[in-house]
């Protein structure tokens, strides 16, 4: 072989090594995972104690959020036990009730005489046309004695809705045993009352509502205001906090009269809950007595076709 083909074959070997190790160390690049994120450096742990969590303040309650007042424009609603009659007034001044009727346990002059601002309240409310019809000397427990309360040719069916507003028989005993059996024997009076009927004509219709409002805590929640309910034969709805700003022009006054001077003592402030009860009419009775015996019917039934594949 010639000297100058020698030189040219030596060329062409050096040049394919100087490929293949160029493809070679292509390929070993592209086999190579890119380089991944610096991993965060680790925290010392600090022994120091933490500093106290400030506490997030809650959101304001939203209107959507809100529960609805529980009194109709048109429902024939009938107030009990009310003191200065400014619950009476916001029904019908604030929320449009045409059909109030408000009555007391006192008469119209020992109101007049305990409650300063019963007075312009009266007078208001008389004025209108037609005017809030006011009767005093009223016992909640005994409801259906009254001739002006009883069903008329208007409500012939009964009362849609019968409310007493934070029911209390007032500082007759010291003793809160005691307390708590009168306020028990008011309120099993007072839903005994809402059920009763005259010459076959109901007090409150099938359906119709017996709202009780009550502040949270004791002695009131050792009255037991559902069960004594459910005894009288009334049915459990709900109940759900009751926010007195609902009811603007409202204040609530105390069972024994407005402190003299006025006071510092505002029961609006105090926590309270609506307890919601519901006249459940014959035939919808049977019916749910019915599904109950219905469902332990079915519950032997299944009980015993268990048993009997054992």
């Amino acid at each position: 072989m010639s000297k100058t083909k020698t030189k040219r074959a030596r060329r062409e070997l050096k040049r394919d090594a100087t490929r293949k190790i160029a493809n070679f160390q292509k390929a070993a690049a592209k086999s190579v995972p890119k380089p991944s994120a610096p991993a965060a450096k680790k925290q010392k742990p600090n022994n120091d104690p933490k500093p106290p969590a400030t506490a997030v303040p809650k959101p304001p309650v939203q209107a959507s959020q809100k529960h609805e007042v529980p009194f109709g424009t048109y429902d024939h609603i009938l107030l009990v036990g009310e003191g200065d009659f400014s619950f009476t007034k916001s029904l019908v001044s604030e929320h449009g009730c045409a059909n109030v009727t408000a009555t007391s346990f006192d008469s119209d002059e020992e109101v007049r005489a305990k409650y300063p601002t019963f007075a312009s309240i009266h007078d208001e409310l008389s004025a209108l046309t037609p005017p809030v019809p006011f009767h005093s000397s009223v016992d909640a427990t005994k409801l259906g004695s009254y001739k002006a309360l009883r069903s008329s040719e208007e409500r012939e069916g009964g009362w849609d809705t019968i409310a007493f507003m934070f029911p209390h028989t007032g500082g007759l005993s010291t003793d809160v045993n005691r307390q708590v059996r009168a306020n028990q024997a008011l309120l099993v009076g007072f839903f005994n009352s809402c059920l009763s009927a005259h010459k076959g004509r109901p007090f409150l219709r099938d359906g119709g509502r017996v709202l009780v409002c009550l502040f949270e805590g004791e002695p009131y929640t050792l009255w037991n205001v559902r069960d004594l309910a459910r005894h009288a034969g009334l049915k459990v709805v709900e109940s759900y906090k009751f926010d007195s700003k609902d009811y603007p022009g409202y204040a609530h006054v105390r069972t024994l009269g407005a402190i003299e001077g006025g006071g510092a003592w505002k029961g609006e402030d105090r926590r309270a809950r609506m307890f919601v009860f519901e006249k459940v009419g014959e035939k919808k009775k049977e019916e749910e007595e019915g599904e109950k015996k219905w469902g332990k019917k079915r519950a032997r039934d299944e009980s015993e076709s268990d048993s009997d594949e054992g």
